[in-house]
């Protein structure tokens, strides 16, 4: 395979075309990246605003690498205080197919992820990532970073600390570790399970009017609102409950909490598809 690479130097610009993409590899530590999915097998890279240390861009055989310094999840918390005071930032747009295999880490960098049809692993210390109609498994990872993913088909998996985690779309499975923050889900259709293990975050949950539910709640001090019925004094014991029918479609809900409180609401089956997705962030 040739390699082919890149070094862009703080103040430049450089806009670089490429042939078959089928897995992308990103590492920024500030700034803004942009990767959105189309119907070609060219990728396109755009680099604006570099500062600090050199972006680094390569390509070999089929899969692009965009790098601002060597970044592994297991260290990048670590080293995220050392990596801003350097002032590393790029802007980063990526025009790329629809199925590339996509991994990229920040530290405080923010991102978009729109358009594509394949499985995303995305981690992040403090920057704010937007993944937008993707059709596949995504794994997250935030620190307080906030986590948005809208018109979504497949899997979710999250791990955050305080960061909030809001998920809307066609939605397989969802589970979330987190400590303090606040998570929403707005599932459409049937999902088989939606998971939740958090400290003191709160958790709200929307799923479809008449759709069937088994509800299996942990919390110590938190307050549950179960399809308009309030639930207080578990004391940690633990709530258990069935909704519906549990033949064919239906959810298994599993929440543990110390104080976050638990809400599960229902869609009306006449809300509009963009109404659903507006009304998520305000649940």
């Amino acid at each position: 395979m040739s390699l082919e690479k890149w070094l862009v130097q703080a103040g430049e610009t450089k806009v670089i075309d490429l042939d078959v993409v089928r897995a992308i590899k990103i590492a920024l530590v500030g700034g803004q990246i942009d990767v959105i999915g189309h119907d070609e097998p060219t990728a396109r890279v755009e680099v604006h605003s570099v500062s600090g240390r050199p972006l680094k861009v390569s390509m070999d055989g089929d899969r692009l690498e965009v790098d601002h310094i060597q970044l592994r999840w297991d260290t990048v918390v670590d080293v995220a205080k050392g990596l801003g005071r350097r002032g590393d930032r790029a802007d980063i747009s990526l025009l790329v197919p629809r199925g590339v295999a996509l991994k990229f880490d920040t530290v405080s960098a923010d991102g978009l992820v729109s358009g594509l049809h394949s499985d995303a692993r995305v981690s992040t210390v403090g920057g704010d990532i937007v993944i937008d109609g993707l059709r596949g498994d995504i794994e997250a990872n935030t620190v307080h970073g906030e986590l948005s993913v809208r018109n979504h088909t497949g899997r979710v998996t999250a791990h955050t600390v305080s960061g909030d985690v809001t998920t809307a779309g066609a939605l397989t499975r969802f589970s979330v570790d987190g400590v303090s923050g606040s998570v929403f889900v707005d599932a459409e259709d049937a999902p088989d399970e939606i998971q939740c293990n958090t400290v003191s975050g709160d958790l709200t949950i929307r799923i479809d009017e008449g759709l069937g539910a088994r509800y299996r709640i942990n919390t110590a001090t938190g307050t549950l609102q179960l399809d308009g019925e309030v639930v207080k004094g578990t004391f940690g014991r633990g709530y258990t409950a069935t909704t519906g029918s549990l033949d064919s479609k239906w959810v298994d809900v599993t929440a543990n909490s110390v104080t976050g409180a638990v809400t599960v609401v229902r869609r009306s089956p006449a809300a509009p598809a963009a109404q659903r997705l507006t009304d998520a962030s305000a649940l």
